[in-house]
Order: structure tokens, then C-alpha cells, then sequence
């Protein structure tokens, strides 16, 4: 890393510690009684934990009440003492200036604490695990989904594509009244469900998916609840809402919700449609391969067939809604029964049918020394896609120590792309079939030795197929493959895969906080792989030739048995713990290519150090350090080239290596998200001494990609979010700030071998108001600078900047404005352009009526294209997206 680099980093760094150190006077107040009544004369002393250093003592008045104060900083342990009663102590870090403390005293003489009621003034209430927040507190009126309320909540935030972060960690799952439907796809529910059923929602830290789990696994994983209204519990709730343009193009919307969340059964379902860019199910994968890797008693979590052809658009920095041009559809019927106190059942159901179209425009630069061309795609596609799957989970818990559960999806996923492609002024059409299929099956059993020790294992069973055929009605490749009476090009993909593995995974907690665990786990992964290339003379094979080229077909069976013992164990004291960990496993490999077997039997061990560190009542300091050897993946030992697209062919290495990779990550928390400041900082750095790299020959016409080993892929990252809550101006302010900078190589035929050095910067800026007026605004600016170095270099500039007003206009009438500014390209450069946008929205609530009318006026601007820009080692690439235009639409929500 060069000198400019590290002052870069270095600045940034020094900019975050500025706001480290936040004074304040604490105060603490509260009641003492005993059986109802208030107890007078009961001595309170305040002191400092750790020297046990008194700060200062009071006695509580004859109603019972006390006041005590200090200035100095938590935590703090407060002791009650009085005659004729038992001694009460109390940890506690106080999260605000004024804590109110009520404590409830036995009789008797023995250290006791029988009842402690904290009351936290504003929207938090903090607890040992769990942060509640009040939603009115948050509500500004235009709120319809959870989505939209949660986007207004400091310390949370919410992507693009809906998923949920806190810090730097998403949410395992959303739960409504303690039970979740979808897992890590929540965003079905966010994005779906009414906010005016709900009174609270808690944030639950160190969250453990298995009941038997909590308190005993190291679990630093986070989950949300939901919880209703009193009068919305055990209730049908539901809304219904529809859009619809009436003049100009003819856009609509509408979405069906009826639910019913009681103790002991819930009953969730959804319709909607839609044309207007909204995806009606986010991400489909987070409902069918759902799980967490590092859970114990978890194992086959991510194993799915390769990803071969993928037309879906990348685009990078922008609202991905603007340029979908659509026609989804959804029905979803889910439910979950607990029939007897000792069983639950939970049920999903789905039906997906999806068109879709895109549209840009591509000019794709190549200048790598003597290889100079430029190539030009006019490309539309449609997609039709047809998802259909359901998911069965059954929970049986015949006694308190034994829980057994099964988990098992069956799932069709169909997906047709017709691509119109204008390639070099060369008109074709491509097509892309997929017709997949998918099974997977997950039994585990947990039982409890003690309140300390539980052992969990699990047996899950994969069976996917997803086959591929793809072909093109034009001739690219002559240059390639020779032959000028070929018309027409095609590929069939044969994806199988066949997983089965099973695990045991003993965990305990020991009585001075150590943790230990221990896992034992035995898989087996068979991945079939057969492509077959072929040029036909006519282009629908008959009466014609078809022509297989040599070193474009492949027929790969992988075989892979691993078997693997991981050992955790976390030493834990007053302020500090430390987690040294082993994983050795044994793997046999064997790699089939056109009936020729290739065999390797390896060791792999991979050692880690994690640590966290108290440092002050406020600062968090955590650390992690690993060593980590695996072997190549499926896509990596494809041994002959298959076409991922157009112009593209790919080969993988035909090598059965072990990557060996090292690195270390470090990160600082101050406060948290009940504060009024609270900060994130982080830093990581990763070695690859072996890795996956590759090797390019490039034409005008095509590209052949071979993975080849290469060594020492270096990288480092840095990060910063900053929060503050400025009284003066009524609003949080966050800063966001990252680093990212990499060092490997690539080799390109007819050049050699490129040392390529990569920086990213990010810089972002802004402000929500928490105004108690009918004025509200959320408003910030970001920048991007990409910069590539080689032989030469090219640095890229981005920027978006938006301003969201809502203005309360009187009683039940509200209105929101929208505004977003893009810029792509060099942000001082020439070729550079700003585009805007601005959505607004006006809507008139009868609150008696549960009735809410908008009128919606979407990009007002009508900006019909954009184009950005992409930096890539190879090329730099300029795309000119289609959007949807602007219309105006009127529609009604009803909620009961």
C-alpha cells in the first residue's frame, strides 16, 4: 500500500476518533418498597464496579423515593440496605442522563433481589438482550409497511433489495409475536405487512434459532419481533390496497393481506400483483436454501447447484424498480399450528409467476497495449419465470430437555430468457431455458444434559437438478472455431447435484462464563456437470449438421467425502474473553472428465483466534485472526469451456488444489443504538496465497477465460458508520465511510502477466429529522471513487445525492416528496451526467375508517434513459439503461 494511501486512511481514521469521548451527568432515581407498600429510610449507595470505589449514597424519603447522581461514568452498582430486610444489589450501565430505578425489598437478612422495574424515558428500553422500541415514537404519518417504519428507526437500516442491518450484522429473521414465517427471507413480510397493527418492536441480541441453545451458545446473531396492539392479538387483520394509472401507460398495483397471530396458531397470507418494478418476492433463495452456517447442529447450509449463465442485470448503485419493467404475480398461504403444547407445525406455501423485461445499451472498451477494440450491444431481454415450492417444518418437544424438528422443501423453478442482441451492428436473438427442481430435507435432534450442556445433531439430504439449454441464431465465432455455413449456436447443461451430511455438535457453558464446543460432521457431495457446444448448419437441426468442437464439452462427476472435527473454546473473565478454535478435516476427492478418474486425499486445518475486550463501559473491542485451507470449487475444475453468454467461453482449472488464505479483521463499537451517540469502526486485511485467477484471450468477437492458480491476492478493507442525535437541530446525523484496496494478478495472452492494484473509497453524509412538526426530511449525499492501476490508470467517479420531505398538511391530509440525483462517470469529467428524479406522493386518511387514499406522481422528470459506468481490469464499460416513465396513479388502502 503506497504513502497516499495510508494518509488517506490514516485522515479517515483520525476524523472517526473525534467523536469518541461524550461527557455527561448521570442521574438515577426511583422508588423502594415491600409488598406494595413505600419504604422510607432504606440506605442507596452508588458505586463504581470493578474498585468498588463509592460515588455517592442517599437514604429514600418516607414515600419511598431516592435521588443520586454522579458524574463519572458506568457501570455502576447500586446497593439497598435497611433493617429487617435483604440486602439488594444491582449491576447497571445507565444509557441516559435520567434512570428511573424501582426496587421491591424481601424481609429477612440474606443478599436477595427480588424485583427490579427499569423505566427508561423516550422511545428505547433497554434490557439485558433486548432493545424495545415504541413505534408511535417513530410513526410520521406516511408509514404503510414494517419496511417503511423501520427505515425511520436510528441505528437500522435497510438495503435496496430490503434486507435489514444492525451495525454491521443483518437480522437472522423477523418474528411476529415471538414466531417467524420466512427466516432470512423476512423482506416478504416487511415489505408486505401493515404498521398499524403494531405497538412495539424488540430488537433481541446474542438470538440462538434453537430454543435450547439460549444462554448456553456463543451467539452473536440478531433477530427482530414484532409485537401487536392488545386489540390486534388473536384477531383477523388484513388490508388491501390497489394503484391504477388511468391515462397514459397502464400501470397498477395491488396487494392482499390477511393474517391472524394468536397464542397458539398464526395464520399468514399474501396476494399480490403488480407492473409497475416492484419485485413481489425479493429473493426467492432466502425461503427455499434458508439456515445458518455457523449455528451448531447445522450442516449442509448454501450447497446448491453452480450458477452457469446468468442474464440477470448488475446494476450497480441505482433503483434496480426504475429500469424492471414487469408483470408479477404472487399467492402465498402460510400458517403455523401448535396443536398440542408439545408440537408445532408451520407450513409455507408459494406460487411465483413472473414476466420481466430489460433494456441497455453497451460500449465495452478494451485497451490493453497492442489490444485495442471496442464492442457495442443493443440488448433487450424478457424473462418468464415460474416458481412454485412449498416448505413443511415440524418441531416436537415431548419433554423439556428434547427438542426434534424437521425441516423439508420441495420446490419447482422454471426461468425462459429471449434476448434481442444487436452485437457490432450484427442483429441475433438468444434464448435461455431452465426447468429446475429441488428437494432438501433437514432432521435434527437437540437434548439437554443440564442447564449448562446440550448436544444437537442433525442428517440433511439435497437432491437438485437444474438443466440449462442455451442458444443463439447467429455465427460469432468464425474466427474461433472456422466454418462459414454455421447458422445458429447451442448448449446444453446437464446440474445435478446429490448431498448428504450429517453432524453432532456438543456445546456448554461453563459456571465461570467459558464456553466450550465440540463438533463432529461427515459429508458427501456428488456434483454432475455436462455441457456440449454445438454449431449447427441450420438452425433448428433439422436437415442439417450439428458440429461438436473439440475442448467445448464436458462431462464432470465430483465426488467429495469430507469429514471434519471442529473444537471452540472461549475463555471468558470480567471484561474479556478469548476464543482459540481448530478445524481439521479429511477430505477425498475424486474428479471424473469423460470417464478418466483423477483422485486426492488431503488434510485441511484451519486455526482461528477471536477475542473481545471491554475497554470502557461504552467501547467494544473485538478481533479475529484465521488460517484457512479448502479445496478448489466445483466451478473451478470444469475441465474443458462452456459459454456463459454471447462472446463469452470459461474453463475451469481441472486441478484438484488446496487455496490457503490468512487474515485478521478488527473492529470498534462506542455505545449503542439507545445513544445518542453510538459508532462502528473497522478494519481487515486478508491474504491468498493460493487463489483462483485468470487467464484471458480476447477478440472482438470473443472471450476465452482460464482459471489458472495463481499466489499472494492481497486486500484490505476499512470502515466507519457514525451516529449522532443533535438536539439542537431536532435529527441524527450519519457518517459512512470505507476503504477498500486490493493487489493480485491476472494474465492476458499476447500481454503476460498484469499486476493489478485496486482502490475504492466511499464517503457518505446524512440527516433524518425527529421533528415534533408536521415537517419532517431525510437527506444525504454519497460518493464513490473507483480507481484501477496497471499499466496505466483509470480512475471512476460516482455520486448520489437525495432530499425526502413529508409535510403533515393538516388533520389526516399528508404529503411526501422524493428527490434523487445520480451521477455516473468521472465526477469532474466531461463525459460525466447528472440525472434526477422525483417521486410525490399525496394522500387523505379517514382514521375512522381505516382508509387511506394516495395520488402518486412517479418520476415527474420522465427520464427515460441513464447511462453509468464500470471499471474492470480488463475493460471499462459504459450502459445505457431503459426506466419506466412517468405516470401518475391513484389508489385506496383499507386496512381491518
Amino acid at each position: 500500500m503506497n504513502g497516499n494511501i495510508n494518509k488517506r486512511i490514516a485522515a479517515l481514521f483520525s476524523f472517526c476518533l473525534l467523536f469518541m469521548v461524550v461527557h455527561g451527568q448521570v442521574a438515577i432515581h426511583g422508588s423502594v418498597s415491600t409488598e406494595g407498600k413505600a419504604l422510607g429510610g432504606v440506605r442507596i449507595d452508588l458505586r463504581r464496579d470493578g474498585d468498588n470505589k463509592m460515588l455517592a449514597y442517599t437514604f429514600s424519603d418516607g414515600q419511598g423515593k431516592y435521588h443520586v447522581q454522579t458524574a463519572q461514568s458506568g457501570p455502576f452498582t447500586l446497593l439497598f440496605k435497611a433493617l429487617s430486610f435483604k440486602p439488594a444489589s444491582l449491576s447497571i450501565t445507565p444509557t441516559q442522563a435520567d434512570t428511573l430505578i424501582d426496587v421491591q425489598l424481601l424481609a429477612g437478612g440474606v443478599e436477595q433481589l427480588q424485583e427490579v422495574i427499569v423505566h427508561s424515558k423516550g422511545p428505547y428500553r433497554r434490557g439485558r438482550d433486548t432493545i424495545e422500541l415504541a413505534v408511535k415514537s417513530f410513526l410520521q404519518g406516511d408509514e404503510r409497511t414494517v419496511e417503511d417504519l423501520l427505515r425511520k428507526i436510528p441505528g437500522i437500516q435497510v438495503g435496496t433489495d430490503g434486507s435489514i442491518k444492525i451495525g454491521n450484522k443483518e437480522v437472522e429473521k423477523v418474528m411476529v409475536e415471538g414466531d417467524d414465517f420466512f427466516e432470512k427471507g423476512y423482506r416478504l413480510l416487511t415489505q408486505s405487512m401493515s404498521v398499524r397493527p403494531l405497538e412495539k418492536i424488540q430488537i433481541l441480541q446474542r438470538y440462538s434459532n434453537n430454543k435450547q441453545l439460549k444462554g448456553i451458545e456463543n451467539s452473536d446473531k440478531i433477530a427482530l419481533n414484532l409485537q401487536l396492539k392488545e386489540e390486534s392479538r388473536a384477531q383477523w387483520l388484513g388490508s388491501v390496497d390497489a394503484q391504477v394509472v388511468p391515462i397514459g401507460p397502464k400501470y397498477y398495483q395491488a396487494n392482499a393481506n390477511l393474517m391472524n397471530f394468536g397464542k397458539k396458531n398464526k395464520y399468514y397470507l399474501l396476494g399480490a400483483a403488480n407492473n409497475n418494478g416492484v419485485d413481489a418476492v425479493s429473493s426467492i433463495n432466502h425461503l427455499i436454501q434458508s439456515g445458518s452456517p455457523d449455528e451448531p447442529g447445522q450442516i449442509g447450509v448454501g450447497i446448491t447447484t453452480p450458477t452457469l449463465i446468468d442474464n440477470t442485470p448488475n446494476l450497480p448503485g441505482f433503483d434496480y424498480k426504475r429500469t424492471n419493467f414487469n408483470n408479477d404475480k404472487l399467492l402465498s398461504l402460510n400458517t403455523i399450528l401448535n396443536p398440542t403444547p408439545q408440537l408445532k407445525i408451520k407450513w409455507l406455501g408459494f406460487a411465483n409467476p413472473t414476466k420481466k423485461s430489460f433494456y441497455r445499451n453497451t460500449v465495452q472498451n478494451y485497451h490493453l497495449q497492442d489490444i485495442q477494440f471496442t464492442n457495442t450491444e443493443d440488448y433487450q431481454f424478457t424473462r418468464n419465470i415460474d416458481n412454485y415450492f412449498t416448505k413443511l417444518e415440524l418441531q416436537l418437544e415431548p419433554n423439556k430437555r428434547t427438542l426434534l424438528s424437521y425441516s423439508g422443501t420441495l420446490g419447482s423453478l422454471r426461468k425462459n430468457d429471449l434476448g434481442a442482441l444487436l452485437f457490432n451492428g450484427v442483429q441475433s436473438e438468444e434464448l435461455t431455458k431452465s426447468k429446475g427442481y429441488l428437494t432438501n430435507h433437514n432432521l435434527s435432534y437437540s437434548y439437554k444434559f443440564s442447564e449448562r450442556d446440550v448436544l444437537v445433531s442433525s442428517l440433511r439430504w439435497i437432491k437438485q437438478q437444474s438443466p440449462l439449454d442455451y442458444s443463439i441464431n447467429q455465427y460469432y465465432y468464425e474466427d474461433l472455431f472456422g466454418g462459414k455455413d454455421i447458422h445458429a449456436v447451442k448448449q446444453h447443461i446437464e446440474n445435478n447435484l446429490q448431498y448428504l451430511g450429517a453432524t453432532t455438535h456438543y456445546v456448554s457453558r461453563k459456571k465461570n462464563g467459558d464456553f466450550f464446543e465440540l463438533a463432529f460432521n461427515m459429508a458427501y457431495q456428488q456434483q454432475q456437470l455436462n455441457t456440449e457446444l454445438k454449431l449447427l448448419s441450420n438452425p433448428d437441426e433439422s436437415g442439417g449438421t450439428a458440429v461438436s468442437p473439440s475442448g467445448f464439452s464436458n462431462a464432470m462427476d465430483l465426488n467429495v467425502f469430507q469429514t471434519n472435527l471442529i473444537s471452540k473454546y472461549t475463555f471468558k473473565r470480567n471484561k474479556w474473553e478469548l476464543t482459540p478454535r481448530l478445524q481439521a478435516g479429511l477430505v477425498q476427492n475424486r474428479l471424473t472428465d469423460f470417464g478418466k478418474p483423477k483422485h486426492k486425499n488431503n488434510l485441511l486445518l484451519s486455526p482461528g483466534l477471536s477475542g473481545k475486550w471491554v475497554i470502557h463501559p461504552k467501547g467494544r473491542l473485538e478481533t479475529d485472526l484465521y488460517f484457512q485451507q479448502q479445496n478448489t470449487s466445483p466451478t473451478e475444475l470444469i475441465p474443458h469451456y462452456y459459454t456463459t453468454g454471447v462472446r463469452n467461453f470459461i474453463r475451469g482449472t481441472d486441478n484438484l488444489a488446496t487455496l490457503s488464505s490468512s487474515g485478521g479483521t478488527l473492529m470498534y463499537t462506542y455505545g449503542s443504538m439507545t445513544d445518542r451517540f453510538f459508532a462502528n469502526l473497522s478494519a481487515g486485511h486478508q491474504i491468498l496465497f493460493d487463489y483462483v485467477g485468470t487467464e484471458s484471450s480476447l477478440d472482438p468477437n470473443f472471450s476465452l477465460v482460464q482459471q489458472v492458480l495463481l499466489k499472494n491476492k492481497k486486500s484490505s478493507n476499512y470502515k466507519a458508520d457514525l451516529n449522532y442525535y443533535l438536539k439542537v437541530v431536532g435529527g441524527n446525523f450519519r457518517l459512512d465511510l470505507g476503504a477498500n484496496t486490493a493487489d493480485y494478478e491476472t494474465l492476458v495472452v499476447g500481454v503476460g502477466n498484469r499486476q493489478i492494484h485496486t482502490e475504492t473509497y466511499d464517503y457518505g453524509l446524512s440527516f433524518r429529522s425527529a421533528w415534533k412538526s408536521r415537517l419532517n426530511i431525510y437527506t444525504g449525499y454519497a460518493l464513490q471513487s473507483v480507481t484501477y492501476r496497471s499499466d496505466s490508470k483509470t480512475t471512476l467517479n460516482n455520486s448520489r445525492g437525495f432530499l425526502n420531505v413529508f409535510l403533515n398538511m393538516g388533520k389526516n391530509i399528508q404529503c411526501n416528496l422524493k428527490n434523487e440525483s445520480y451521477r455516473f462517470g468521472s465526477f469532474l469529467g466531461q463525459d460525466s451526467k447528472t440525472y434526477y428524479f422525483s417521486d410525490f406522493s399525496l394522500s387523505y386518511e379517514l382514521r375512522q375508517h381505516r382508509t387511506r387514499f394516495t395520488m402518486t406522481a412517479k418520476n415527474i422528470f420522465n427520464t427515460r434513459f441513464f447511462r453509468n459506468a464500470e471499471l474492470t481490469d480488463l475493460y471499462n464499460t459504459s450502459t445505457e439503461y431503459k426506466l419506466l416513465p412517468g405516470y401518475i396513479s391513484f389508489g385506496v388502502d383499507y386496512s381491518f
